[in-house]
Parts: structure tokens; sequence; C-alpha cells
């Protein structure tokens, strides 16, 4: 055979493995690649698993229902009352985690007696209130019924962070019986009962005052929501 044809031969057969190799190279690149892809994928959702989750959203109508709950208490003051909001909260979650009822006198007989039964379970620790909000306020009838919202957080038996929205049910001017009429406040002056829960004149004495906008209000429900 001819030298010239050897060394073509040669040539061409170096060319053919050279283009081998590149070919594999190609495709071991785009495998890399591929992998990597797939790797930062599963990366990805394994983080999102591993978030705490977010606190629970919640539906405030303060600024349509405010001017409502205005004329019935002209005193009224949402800022603090969500005070109020925020410690009733946390008791509630405080009492499961205690195993007892920690509300005093300002929740309704009704609700505590339920409550003894419904405590929330596996409460362990770190309970925080993101956030309260008023959500809707009922004073067509007798009963003066004023809804607020309350996003709170908690690490469980498990070691868990849980985030909750909790929905608080207020009653004005609570007799003993939430159905009866509405008794209102007492004067700060003569002890008497108050013919309107907004009132801010005695009609026993004369005495004019402010009413607190946290009492004379009374935990009437709370549940999560």
């Amino acid at each position: 055979m001819q030298g010239w044809m050897i060394a073509l031969l040669a040539l061409l057969g170096v060319g053919m493995l050279a283009g081998g190799f590149l070919g594999i190279f190609r495709a071991t690149r785009g495998l890399r690649s591929s992998l990597s892809t797939i790797t930062s994928a599963l990366n990805e959702a394994v983080a999102a698993n591993n978030e705490p989750p977010k606190p629970r959203s919640l539906s405030s109508l303060e600024s349509v229902v405010m001017p409502k709950i205005l004329k019935d208490f002209p005193d009224f003051n949402a800022k603090v009352f969500s005070q109020r909001v925020r410690r009733d909260a946390e008791t509630y979650y405080e009492s499961g985690r205690q195993g007892k009822v920690l509300f005093r006198n300002d929740a309704t007989a009704l609700f505590l007696e339920s409550f003894e039964d419904r405590l929330p379970e596996n409460v362990k620790e770190q309970i925080k209130v993101h956030r309260a909000s008023i959500a809707a306020y009922d004073g067509s009838g007798r009963r003066k019924l004023l809804t607020c919202q309350a996003a709170v957080g908690y690490l469980d038996t498990n070691d868990a962070q849980q985030e909750r929205r909790l929905v608080l049910q207020y009653i004005a001017g609570y007799a003993d019986d939430p159905d009866s009429e509405v008794v209102g406040f007492n004067c700060p002056n003569c002890g008497a009962p108050l013919p309107a829960a907004g009132a801010r004149v005695c009609v026993y004495c004369g005495t004019s005052f402010v009413a607190p906008v946290d009492r004379g209000w009374m935990l009437f429900e709370a549940k999560e929501g």
C-alpha cells in the first residue's frame, strides 16, 4: 500500500477517534448539566419543606366596621382593643400549654365552661401573637357582638412550628345570660348598671365618664378558623 494512503487512513482514524471523544465529552457535559439541574431542584424542594410556615392571613375590615362601632361606643379605641385581643389569643394557647383555663372575669361563664373541655392540644412553647384585627361588628340587635382575629404561632410537642388563625368574639354589656337584655357597663361612681353599653353619663347619679374600651366586653367565643 502506498505510503500516502497509509497516512490518509491514519489521519481519518485519528479524526474519527477525536470526533468520538468529542461526542462523549459533549454527552457527559450535557448529563452533568441535567444532573446539576435536578440536584438544584431537589435542594430547593427540600429547603421549601424545611421552611417554617408563614403567619396566617387575617380578614381585616376595621375601616369598614369602625364607624358602626363608634356610633354605639364613641370612646372605642381600636388600637387599645387590639392589645386586648392579643392578650386573649395568647391566653387561649397558654391555657392549652398548661392544661387549664387561664381566663378569669373577662370571659363569659358559658365560654369558660365549654372551653374547659376543648383546650388546644400539643402546645409546647414559644407562643407568639403576630397581629390582631377587627373582622366584623353586629350591633343590630340587643346583643352587641364584636368579632376579631389573631394570627398566632407556637411550637408544638413535636418541635414543629404551627401557625393558626384564631377567631375571637366579644359581647358588650354582658349579663349572666348572653341572650338576655344588654345591661351595659356599670357606673364608676355609684355602681349602677347603665342602660346602654356605650353610655357615658349615668342616669342615676349624673356622673360623666369615659369607659375603658377593653372593659365591659366579655369574651364570648374563641376558635380556630
